[in-house]
């Protein structure tokens, strides 16, 4: 009974009886197309222990960055939709699309969605040597001649796009400069090689606390409860400014029904365990745990959002 109630809770499209008709045949490769220690992989290796219970064979977490996330992406379409090889997903999956052309994937066409798993704020950060506040941020922004640099973890992430959608609103000089990851773009902001990025916030939050960065901004509707005493762009003038992260699973497209909601069982089941949940939170997560329909929906609303921004700001792979 317990299981059929996170399955109804999660709005997972089978039913468990066809979730219960399939278990891998091996371990299950897990693909993070980001460095170790960026925000999906501390995700991905929270949840594997209680996933690799639920499914009875080992998870394994391989990480392949590269390509804002394409080099990862491109590999799974070359992998059997047999259940052995899942991808775990963020906002650059639904980037890339429009970012590269031809488009080198269809996010819905070629790969069948399991779960949507958590959600976490854009935090603006900057060296603390570049502004104490929002206003004067702006007005370094603003001014002409070099600007203030801004870093990403990969062209065509989230977290890049968000700041293209900044810039072109608050009328910032700014040039990007693109990174494999979140752990180099963290150091080279710290060291002050650039100016300022959006962070996810569990990623920046050691280091807003213990006083080597700054944040101005909170790019999300409310405060959080973290950062209290950081206000939200709409607060400052800039409603429209609202930039998250999400994660989430997808496998190749093609396969058998039973294996996709065997997967979204098992790992929207280690998600919402009560320990898991609290502990994803007390991290800065917020926890979504929605199955297939949930993540489609968030598919198709994020392409077209991104596809605009990639218009306006005239954006180009690097």
């Amino acid at each position: 009974m317990r299981r059929r109630n996170l399955m109804m809770a999660a709005g997972l499209l089978a039913s468990p009886a066809l979730a219960q008709g399939w278990s891998p045949g091996g371990p299950v490769r897990l693909v993070v197309p980001f460095p170790p220690g960026a925000g999906n992989d501390v995700l991905g290796r929270l949840l594997a222990p209680a996933a690799s219970a639920s499914l009875g064979q080992n998870v394994v977490v391989e990480n392949r960055p590269g390509g804002g996330t394409l080099v990862a992406t491109e590999a799974m379409l070359r992998t059997p939709p047999d259940g052995q090889n899942l991808l775990m997903v963020a906002n650059s999956f639904t980037v890339n699309p429009s970012l590269h052309q031809p488009s080198p994937y269809d996010p819905l066409r070629n790969f069948t969605p399991l779960a949507l798993l958590t959600e976490v704020p854009h935090v603006l950060t900057v060296h603390p040597a570049v502004a104490a506040t929002f206003a004067e941020f702006l007005a370094k922004g603003r001014a002409p001649g070099r600007g203030l640099n801004f870093g990403s973890n990969g062209q065509g992430t989230s977290l890049h796009l968000g700041a293209e959608q900044l810039k072109l609103l608050a009328g910032l000089n700014a040039t990007h400069v693109p990174y494999r990851g979140t752990p180099q773009e963290l150091t080279d902001l710290i060291a002050g090689r650039v100016d300022w990025i959006y962070g996810n916030l569990p990623d920046v939050l050691p280091m807003l606390r213990d006083g080597r960065l700054r944040a101005l901004a909170l790019a999300a509707p409310t405060r959080s409860a973290f950062l209290p005493e950081v206000p939200t762009l709409g607060e400052l003038g800039f409603p429209t400014a609202i930039s998250d992260s999400w994660y989430g699973l997808v496998m190749p497209a093609g396969g058998r029904p039973e294996v996709a909601a065997r997967h979204s069982e098992a790992w929207l089941g280690a998600l919402l365990e009560p320990a898991m949940k609290i502990r994803l939170e007390a991290l800065g997560y917020g926890v979504l745990g929605q199955g297939p329909a949930g993540m489609t929906t968030r598919i198709r609303r994020d392409v077209g959002v991104y596809a605009e921004v990639i218009r306006v700001a005239g954006l180009k792979p690097e």
